[in-house]
């Protein structure tokens, strides 16, 4: 009892005569809001590394920034298909093979090419007949043993029997006959690899189906959707900056091949083509991409600041302006575009004004303290 007596004692002197306790410690080094305004001290600044840069208006040269879709070039795209009616006989590539121009893919038996074939050594053999009665009338005529008229009708016989025979060569051509009797030959017209193949031995084919697609994957397409605000800076040929989204790592190097002319009036924005040839990473069409297209175009004049000096409040993209040296003002801006390194600034900022580059997120966290 004594022993309590005595620490109650010594609590009281200690709290009561003069010392503070924890609750009287110096305060913490730390901003504080006066009004709209963050008001700290030049301890804080340094600590947080706090600094400012003015806002500028210089040329502006924006790049854009978007996600696009790899797919074939149609250029270097070749649709093959059998052009007769026939049964396909062999086939010699499927999807994912390599083939060389003019190599054969498949092989198909056409009794329409065999026919047509035929009709070439019937009209072979008329215009043979032709020119022989054509040379025995002319001979006749000049010993008067036959008359002008029949001369003439032989003539025209023979003329008649040379457009049979062309005509009849010019449809097992563009049935595609050159090899055996009543044997198509499916072959590329283009090297590349296959992309589609749709023969089976013993299938029964038409003229009018596609039985192969063949691709040089070495030329592709980037098709990007960019917004009718970014079309005044784009141009054809600007070069463009490709990183697979799957592999973001890889940088791949294209240009803009082409700029749409129509506006979509629902997304307001237009087609645009980016041309990759000899990618030194192995694209696939339908693979998703992101692209960074560097403008050539005629720069214009634009209120610029770092990218490190924006930041979002309330979803909406704000600076910090200096309003004394230990002062910051939160003022909402609204951004045009950007270059990679700065930003564009439409409204909210006049040329000249300070604005915090460095310490931006230790002055964002005292809005939300």
């Amino acid at each position: 009892m004594r022993l309590a007596t005595i620490y109650i004692l010594a609590a009281a002197a200690l709290f009561g005569c003069g010392h503070e306790g924890p609750s009287k410690a110096s305060a913490r080094d730390v901003p504080h809001l006066d009004g709209d305004t963050i008001v700290f001290s030049a301890a804080f600044r340094d600590r947080a590394g706090v600094t400012t840069v003015p806002v500028t208006a210089e040329p502006f040269r924006p790049s854009i920034r978007l996600t696009g879709t790899v797919s074939l070039n149609p250029s270097h795209v070749a649709v093959v298909g059998a052009r007769v009616r026939g049964t396909v006989r062999r086939t010699f590539k499927v999807e994912g093979d390599r083939v060389n121009a003019g190599e054969a893919l498949a092989e198909i038996e056409s009794a329409e090419l065999g026919e047509a074939q035929s009709n070439v050594l019937q009209a072979e053999a008329s215009l043979y007949a032709a020119e022989i009665n054509a040379k025995r009338e002319q001979d006749l005529l000049l010993r008067n043993l036959t008359t002008a008229r029949e001369a003439e009708v032989a003539t025209t016989e023979l003329v008649n029997r040379k457009a049979a025979f062309a005509g009849a060569q010019q449809r097992v051509r563009a049935f595609g006959g050159n090899g055996a009797f009543g044997l198509f030959v499916v072959k590329s017209p283009i090297a590349g690899h296959v992309v589609s193949g749709h023969l089976s031995p013993g299938e029964s084919v038409e003229a009018s189906k596609a039985s192969f697609k063949v691709a040089d994957i070495a030329h592709l397409w980037v098709e990007l959707s960019v917004f009718e605000h970014d079309l005044p800076s784009l141009c054809v040929g600007d070069p463009v900056e490709l990183r697979p989204s799957s592999d973001p790592g890889v940088r791949i190097d294209g240009k803009v091949a082409h700029v749409g002319e129509v506006i979509d009036p629902t997304s307001r924005s237009t087609d645009v083509r980016i041309t990759v040839d000899d990618p030194p990473y192995h694209l696939r069409p339908g693979q998703a991409v992101s692209a960074i297209i560097s403008t050539n175009g005629s720069g214009r004049e634009a209120l610029l600041v770092p990218h490190e000096s924006v930041v979002y409040v309330d979803g909406k993209p704000t600076v910090f302006v200096a309003e004394g040296e230990l002062r910051m003002r939160p003022a909402p801006v609204k951004l045009g575009a950007s270059d990679g390194t700065r930003h564009e600034v439409v409204e909210g900022l006049t040329r000249g004004q300070l604005v915090a580059k460095g310490g931006v997120f230790a002055l964002k966290s005292e809005l939300f303290r």
